[in-house]
Parts: structure tokens; C-alpha cells; sequence
């Protein structure tokens, strides 16, 4: 670098801040697009449409022209819930009793999954999550017999249920009561 003249230099100079800035906006781009899809997906005119803070929702089944979640597929039944534990826990259970495949997702509010259980995990048996944030209400004296404490890396984050069909209508009076076997409450 002694023997650049002073045009080299500043080339270089600028060169160096801008892999800088490309650097630091790609961070901040990949740090925030989760969170911000989350939000959109959480707090969206969907969400509110189906009014799911704290409670499940049941979309109707999938067609050619759903598109609320990205490439849905038309062979499984989706319930959700957005949860917000920052108030205490949330109680999330269900009884699909179904010997299909079923299975229940919950996402942070980065959009990481964190936690799965689905039929080969429980079989048929009921499934009964305390979800509690981080800190003094993990240790809640107050969580029933039986319930899973599950730990949420965010105050808010997401619930997916996705149930499998084959044949929607021939099989809706089965389906349809499974999946709206999903309780999802503020405790």
C-alpha cells in the first residue's frame, strides 16, 4: 500500500466500505425477513381475519387458489394458533385419535422450530403442552398432571397442526372433529 498513489488508495478505501455495507445489510436482511414474515403471518389481516391470538383457527381446506401459507398442500388440513405467553402460560391441547398422520408444530417468532410431536410420537393418546416464556413462570408450580412444559424461545410464536387426507370429502366426518380437537387458551 506505500507505493499506491493517493487515486489507488481511495479506490481501495471505497471498495473496503463498500463490502462493509454489503456485508452488514446482508446480516441485518437475513436477521430481520424472518421476523418480519413472522409478524406478517402472526399480526396479518389473515391472523386477524381468523382472530387467533390465544385461540385455534380452522382454514378451510386447501385448493388451487390458497396461498395464506407458502405452497400449501392440498393433502393435509391445517389448524393454527398465534401464542403469547408474555401474560403467562398458554395451554395447547388435542385428541386427533386419528391413525393417520397428524402433527403439531410450534415456531418462535424468528420463525425457528422448536418443537414437534406428531402420531408416531403419541399414537392416540391426548397431547397436553403448557407453553411458558423463559424465566420465572417455567417453573410454574400450577402446570396440571400430565402437561408437557414446553419453553418458548419468544413471547409470541406460532402453532401449525397439519393433519393428512387423501380424500377430503370422503373423509371429512373423521377429519374435520380431529383436527378441531385443538384447544389453544391463555391459562
Amino acid at each position: 500500500m506505500k507505493n499506491w498513489s493517493f487515486r489507488q488508495r481511495l479506490w481501495f478505501y471505497r471498495a473496503l466500505t463498500l463490502g462493509a455495507t454489503a456485508v452488514i445489510a446482508h446480516m441485518a436482511l437475513v436477521w430481520a425477513l424472518p421476523r418480519l414474515i413472522m409478524h406478517q403471518v402472526m399480526a396479518g389481516q389473515a391472523a386477524q381475519e381468523m382472530n387467533m391470538l390465544n385461540q385455534a383457527a380452522f382454514p378451510p381446506p386447501v385448493d388451487a387458489s390458497s396461498r395464506r401459507v407458502v405452497m400449501p398442500s392440498p393433502d393435509m388440513l391445517y389448524s393454527v394458533c398465534v401464542f403469547d405467553v408474555s401474560q403467562g402460560p398458554v395451554r395447547v391441547t388435542a385428541h386427533p385419535g386419528l391413525s393417520s398422520y397428524w402433527s403439531i408444530a410450534l415456531y418462535g417468532a424468528n420463525s425457528d422450530n422448536f418443537f414437534v410431536v406428531n402420531d408416531r410420537a403419541v399414537g392416540k393418546a391426548a397431547i397436553d403442552l403448557w407453553l411458558v416464556s423463559k424465566g420465572p413462570n417455567a417453573a410454574d408450580p400450577t402446570v396440571p398432571v400430565g402437561a408437557q412444559v414446553v419453553v418458548t424461545p419468544s413471547e409470541k410464536g406460532f402453532l401449525l397442526m397439519r393433519v393428512l387426507t387423501g380424500d377430503y370429502e370422503a373423509e371429512k366426518s373423521v377429519l374435520e372433529p380431529a383436527r378441531r380437537t385443538l384447544v389453544c387458551h391463555k391459562v
